[in-house]
């Protein structure tokens, strides 16, 4: 008799970028973020993605069938398709310095380390100014998540988000 292979799941879609007003009223916004055109939505033959009251794309994780369309439509390359079991992700792909982030989105990474400090586990760092993870040894405990000061770090699930 022949071995069951377990099949790998269906990636699922995860928007890089958290929106976020900007910090100032009427100033810049991030150039490296959603800017919420839409071309993602339409893209989505299942209806799982919509610009959310940030202005920028949101998943629903339940209706994603793992096709890619979305993140293949999204201009700024911020839609990534991830393994389904991976829950804590980073929602900013802003490399600026902290200071300059800060100015033009309200839920930027900032690069204060203080995600890198509460990992139990060691699996997150702070790179080029931006939270990086290392799922391979994230446990999704979701410290770094609680601990960021401005919601840049979000269980994909949304349990962590808008504290």
């Amino acid at each position: 008799m022949g071995e069951k292979r377990s099949r790998k799941p269906r990636p699922v879609a995860f928007v890089r970028c958290g929106g976020g007003t900007p910090a100032t009223e009427g100033g810049p916004c991030c150039e490296h973020g959603c800017v919420g055109c839409g071309a993602c939505v339409e893209a989505c033959r299942f209806g799982a993605v919509s610009i959310g009251e940030r202005g920028v794309a949101v998943v629903d994780r339940e209706a994603c069938r793992g096709c890619g369309l979305c993140a293949r439509s999204c201009p700024r390359g911020v839609i990534e398709m991830i393994d389904p079991d991976q829950r804590i992700a980073v929602r900013c792909v802003n490399p600026d310095p902290g200071p300059v982030a800060r100015k033009v989105c309200a839920t930027s990474c900032i690069g204060c380390g203080m995600c890198e400090r509460a990992c139990p586990v060691g699996a997150i760092r702070v790179a080029d100014g931006c939270a990086r993870i290392d799922h391979a040894l994230c446990i999704s405990c979701g410290m770094c998540a609680t601990k960021c000061p401005r919601d840049a770090i979000a269980d994909a699930f949304g349990l962590f988000a808008g504290r």
